[in-house]
């Protein structure tokens, strides 16, 4: 399929439709079972809502526990690869939907490589993170809400689905993994997604949608952007931060 964007868009989903399932299982290759370690799962999206010619093909959106100060991969530059940087993370979707990661595990600080480069307070991060996320999962299975905080407050699946990017810290925050070619068109002659084109091959990526980590772990990004190409079947993350 060409990467026409789509004119689906919906924003603050609070009601979960076909397509839509919070916190998935069984997501990663079996030889990267670690990934477990680093990032959890928020919710799954059958891109068919977005795109019907891609129906079937299912992205998880996923919340690293870390950082605790700065940017994701900030601290860990020995170990960046093509596709995994600063802020940019990646990942390879199998014909079975999982996710299999195009870098090392190195890249996170909470590795064992890195034991001794963390604090407690990093550690105690870490821990918070993990321990909201396991009550809000659990408080899902029980209410069909995400309550990451007070019972009576609620908070949305999805920030946003589908629709037209929009300029942020994440744009200029630090730049694409070398594998990756980011247009950002400052002229104003380019109206679509503010100008912000991502590209792997000289294929665009399509944008998915994006959520809080708040929503689901009580912290993390103001916003983590998923987008997807279809050919290489790349879903690449990036963080906005406020």
């Amino acid at each position: 399929m060409e990467n026409d964007h789509t004119n689906f868009y919906e924003e603050d989903i609070r009601e979960l439709k076909e397509g839509l399932t919070p916190f998935p299982e069984d997501i990663f290759v079996a030889d990267q079972a670690w990934l477990s370690s680093y990032v959890l799962p928020l919710i799954s999206v059958d891109l068919g809502i977005l795109w019907p010619d891609l129906k079937g093909t299912v992205v998880h959106l996923l919340n690293p526990t870390e950082p605790y100060e700065g940017v994701i991969g900030e601290k860990t530059t020995d170990f960046y690869t093509e596709f995994c940087t600063e802020n940019w993370m990646a990942f390879r979707l199998t014909e079975d939907n999982k996710y299999a990661f195009l870098g090392k595990e190195e890249y996170f600080l909470s590795a064992p490589k890195h034991q001794h480069d963390i604090d407690a307070d990093f550690t105690e991060h870490i821990n918070t993170i993990r321990e909201n996320y396991r009550r809000t999962k659990a408080r899902f299975k029980m209410t069909g809400q995400l309550l990451p905080w007070q019972e009576d407050n609620p908070q949305s699946f999805l920030d946003r689905l589908g629709g037209e990017l929009w300029e942020g810290n994440w744009t200029f925050m630090a730049p694409v993994p070398p594998a990756f070619e980011m247009n950002v068109d400052e002229s104003g002659e380019d109206l679509r997604n503010e100008g912000i084109s991502i590209s792997y091959q000289d294929k665009e990526f399509l944008y998915v949608g994006e959520v809080s980590g708040y929503n689901y772990c009580g912290k993390g990004a103001d916003a983590i952007l998923m987008f997807y190409e279809p050919e290489s079947r790349i879903v690449l993350f990036t963080y906005d931060w406020t």
